[in-house]
This record gives C-alpha cells, sequence and structure tokens, in this order.
C-alpha cells in the first residue's frame, strides 16, 4: 500500500491552478483529518463523494474558520 501524501496550502493551490488536481484531489492531500471529516460531511449530507462535494466541503471549511476567526478561536 503507498504511503498517502499531504501538502502544504500553497503546494495544492498551486496543483489546482495548474490543473493537475481538483477539489477532491485537494481534499485528500490537505490532511487525514480532512479526507475523515470529508467522508463524515458526506454522510450527514446524503452527498457522493466527488468534485462537487468536496468544492461545497472545502467552502463549509472555510466558513468554519471565517467563524472560529471571528469568535477569536483561530
Amino acid at each position: 500500500m503507498t504511503r498517502q501524501e499531504y501538502y502544504p496550502e500553497e503546494v495544492l493551490v498551486e496543483k489546482m491552478q495548474s490543473g493537475e488536481y481538483g477539489w477532491l484531489d485537494y481534499v485528500n492531500h490537505f490532511s487525514a483529518q480532512w479526507q475523515e471529516e470529508y467522508l463524515n460531511y458526506c454522510r450527514e449530507n446524503g452527498r457522493m463523494i466527488g468534485e462537487e462535494s468536496a468544492a461545497e466541503f472545502v467552502r463549509h471549511k472555510d466558513e468554519q474558520l471565517e467563524a472560529a476567526m471571528e469568535r477569536g478561536d483561530a
């Protein structure tokens, strides 16, 4: 079994901008925690794993981060 590689956000953004990665690749190479949270997100929201739900998940994570920053938790 191949070891999963994770990349810093800057690398992931570059890979997305170059067209090498889509949203699902972004989520899967961000962290093991994001992979697990994404699977739970799909289960809880009745979503299929794919580009569209991965993009929704990333927006969801951005909203969580913004809310935490507003509360002073991030």
